[in-house]
């Protein structure tokens, strides 16, 4: 990277650190006062348009192949041609469970996972457009949000600090990724944290982003599918 690259980075960097949180933080606020469809409608677009804007900054900043290879000097400090594939197979098998879990309690007690729902219930779509958007915007997540936490961050953070161990720079961009999603709650940035952790061993176990953007997605859109008890109980 050239040394404006470097500086563009950092600032890049500190924006998803300290803005990204204030700014969820505020729109969560905003929202949950909000009454009007159009409020939320608005919110899913606005959403999406930042997120893609992010991911165009950081392809500028790094080679977009980066996306389908791990860098190679994290892979290397990590050892990861020694890393046991059962290590890969559990995380697909726990984010599995993670993804099916919900939808099957749901199926045979409708209603019954309202209330862990109800922190972010405020931001679920009411119609059936909302549906739509909420999908294209589940999607948006699993592709942006991978290529910035996974992709761009591990290369910039192999780059800069190339001394550091592998394993601190994964939870370092896992903590931001976590970070960034405070806004909803103390609990829900953890989880999302821990997310992070399994997205990159997909993502440096496969060699590719591509695992861990499709798991990223359906993780987000089984919320569709345990929608209806959650508005019904809500009516």
């Amino acid at each position: 990277m050239t040394h404006h690259s470097v500086v563009v980075s950092l600032l890049l960097v500190l924006f998803l650190v300290f803005v990204m949180p204030v700014w969820g933080w505020l729109e969560m606020r905003r929202l949950r006062r909000a009454k009007a469809r159009i409020v939320l409608t608005r919110k899913y677009l606005t959403t999406m348009t930042a997120m893609w804007a992010i991911a165009a900054v950081c392809s500028v900043l790094a080679p977009p192949a980066i996306l389908w290879k791990a860098p190679i000097g994290l892979a290397a400090s990590m050892r990861l041609n020694v890393l046991p594939p059962a290590v890969i197979v559990g995380t697909i098998l726990v984010l599995l469970i993670a993804l099916m879990m919900p939808v099957i309690v749901a199926s045979f007690k409708p209603g019954s996972i309202d209330s862990q729902l109800a922190p972010i219930r405020f931001i679920l779509p009411d119609t059936i457009a909302q549906r739509w958007l909420f999908a294209l915007l589940c999607i948006t997540a699993g592709v942006c949000e991978e290529w910035i936490y996974r992709g761009f961050l591990l290369h910039l953070f192999v780059i800069e600090l190339p001394n550091v161990n592998g394993w601190l720079l994964v939870i370092a961009a896992a903590t931001m990724f976590g970070i960034a999603h405070t806004y909803q709650g103390r609990s829900g940035g953890i989880l999302t944290g821990l997310l992070g952790l399994a997205f990159a061993l997909l993502y440096l176990g496969s060699g590719n982003l591509l695992l861990p953007i499709i798991m990223h997605a359906l993780l987000d859109l089984r919320l569709l599918l345990v929608l209806p008890g959650v508005r019904a109980a809500a009516a």
